[in-house]
């Protein structure tokens, strides 16, 4: 998994990346020429991550099912585990959520993966006691990685363009200067995480803060406020680029819950700001009010980021 998803493995797939955006980009701009605007946020903030990530891990060919319905399970399962819902609403979430997973179980089970892939991986892995994956363990990784891969990036991706577009003259510097562009959303990332809030459990009896925690005590860890925290960063509510040290954010984890694709949504998200302002110079967006939001237990983001040209 950490071979599919390294530095190495990241930086070879930059031209890859960019054939996916200008592919991208040249749907957006087919929209913006029929219908006048477009949405950014169900289309390459959408699209990219989804192909990007499928690509990057051997997926590709065999996915037997297209973009539209990955990111309808994607979806369901974020608000049936990180939502609040209710009555009929659950049960149809939870009957995406099972024809996901039976999904899943079934690409998992298919013989003899090719090396070099995430099924492959999976199949080669062998436990500590020298006994292969099973396919429950199989369909939860994978689980994880489509949406893990997708779906924060599709976030991460929708919450920059609405920032950018909204701060008069940043994308038109976007445009003209490129290099500006990752220092920028690296502070994005500080500021609004897509991920806001994790779960987890102690391990073992602790002291937080002056309380006494016992094992197996449940804990949300509030990740997004990390980046607000006056005694790491000095104005803190300001997007400052060049901080010096923009990176001590928790928005990707730590240690060994460290986002294995961090270093990939930097990536993407250099790569798609940077080559959408260059071919969209004269982007702005066209919604007069605030969008629909995302606001999940541990996920946040607008769901819609409506743009036209002029």
């Amino acid at each position: 998994m950490t071979k599919l998803l390294n530095v190495q493995a990241v930086s070879a797939s930059v031209p890859m990346v960019e054939k996916v955006v200008a592919e991208a980009l040249d749907d957006v701009e087919r929209r913006l020429a029929a219908d006048g605007a477009c949405d950014l946020a169900t289309t390459i903030a959408r699209d990219v991550p989804f192909r990007v990530m499928l690509r990057l891990l051997g997926l590709e060919s065999a996915i037997d099912v297209d973009i539209d319905t990955l990111a309808r399970w994607s979806d369901a399962s974020l608000e049936l585990f990180w939502g609040r819902p209710r009555g009929e609403r659950e049960v149809a979430l939870a009957r995406e959520a099972a024809a996901f997973y039976s999904w899943l179980t079934d690409l998992v089970s298919q013989p003899a993966p090719e090396a070099g892939t995430l099924l492959g991986a999976l199949g080669a892995h062998r436990l500590p006691d020298g006994e292969p994956l099973g396919v429950t363990q199989k369909a939860a990784v994978v689980y994880f990685m489509i949406i893990a891969g997708q779906m924060t990036t599709t976030q991460m991706l929708s919450t920059m363009y609405r920032r950018a577009l909204r701060e008069p003259g940043l994308w038109q510097r976007f445009a003209a200067e490129p290099a500006t562009v990752a220092p920028w959303t690296e502070e994005v990332l500080r500021r609004d995480p897509p991920i806001t809030t994790w779960r987890r459990v102690t391990g073992r009896p602790m002291t937080l803060s002056g309380v006494e925690l016992p094992a197996g005590a449940p804990l949300l860890l509030m990740l997004s406020s990390t980046g607000s925290d006056t005694e790491v960063f000095e104005n803190p509510e300001q997007l400052c680029p060049y901080r010096s040290n923009v990176r001590k954010h928790l928005s990707f984890g730590i240690g060994r819950h460290r986002c294995s694709g961090a270093e990939l949504a930097r990536m993407e998200a250099d790569v798609v700001m940077r080559m959408t302002a260059a071919r969209l110079p004269d982007l702005r967006l066209s919604d007069g009010t605030s969008p629909r939001m995302l606001a999940l237990l541990s996920f946040r983001a607008p769901l819609q980021v409506l743009v036209e040209r002029g």
